[in-house]
């Protein structure tokens, strides 16, 4: 049976009066970027994938290999490449606490990563570039539309909360800046330092003032990868960013 969870990123308000969205990114021409699809091969690995646009939907495709040299998982990876050096790239997001995402995906793969900005930590390995947050969702259990979505959510400080509708399970997890990294290793996507262990491996001032990229990630797991994107947003003013994701079978 096709498991899907239907995909989005956002960023969310609490505890205030709802406002209206503010786009980070999506596909219908409301709040268009850039985006360029890079797999391992362009460092001696064999994974394969493609970054493409249909239906409004950014659709990341491809298949993660063992790269031969290292005998472990490679990745692909599509992300936001704008050339605007002089002008602003994404909103002023240092407002927010965490980050709300919408993907679909029709795939049991467990190595999806995302991350934010250029940042490169102190001491960090060659190609680490970015704050990293770690495997984003693991699908567990969903065999009917009624059914428990088991998730994990393997980011510190990460609550999940679930409610059951007619149509579909909806969980909303939601993910705290802090569970970002910059301070990774290239070569599995696995933190070495967190943000929680130190600080400085935070997402910085200048990331969240205007990230200027952001990526989604398949890295360190072998399998097919199959995710859809919908959109990005950020409701500016009340600054509180999560994850939300909705499953369907």
């Amino acid at each position: 049976m096709a498991r899907f969870v239907v995909v989005a990123i956002a960023l969310a308000a609490r505890g205030a009066a709802a406002a209206a969205d503010i786009l980070l990114a999506s596909f219908d021409g409301k709040a268009s970027h850039q985006w360029k699809q890079m797999n391992d091969p362009v460092m001696g690995g064999k994974s394969t994938g493609t970054f493409s646009v249909a239906n409004n939907v950014g659709i990341f495709d491809g298949e993660v290999v063992d790269v031969p040299f290292l005998k472990a998982p490679g990745f692909i990876k599509t992300s936001v490449v704008d050339m605007k050096p002089f002008t602003r790239i994404f909103p002023d997001i240092s407002a927010c606490k965490s980050i709300k995402l919408e993907v679909k995906s029709d795939s049991d793969y467990k190595g999806y990563r995302f991350s934010i900005g250029n940042a490169h930590a102190p001491g960090g390995k060659f190609f680490a570039y970015g704050s990293l947050v770690q495997k984003f969702f693991e699908f567990i259990e969903a065999t009917s539309p009624t059914s428990t979505l088991a998730l994990l959510a393997s980011g510190p400080l990460v609550s999940i909360k679930t409610r059951q509708d007619a149509a579909l399970d909806e969980t909303t997890v939601t993910l705290p800046l802090s569970g970002f990294t910059d301070y990774w290793d290239d070569a599995t996507g696995e933190a070495i330092k967190t943000c929680q262990e130190n600080k400085i491996y935070c997402p910085d001032v200048k990331t969240l003032q205007d990230m200027r990229t952001m990526g989604f990630w398949a890295e360190g797991v072998a399998g097919k990868v199959h995710l859809e994107i919908k959109s990005a947003a950020w409701p500016g003013q009340f600054g509180h960013c999560d994850w939300r994701l909705f499953w369907v079978t």
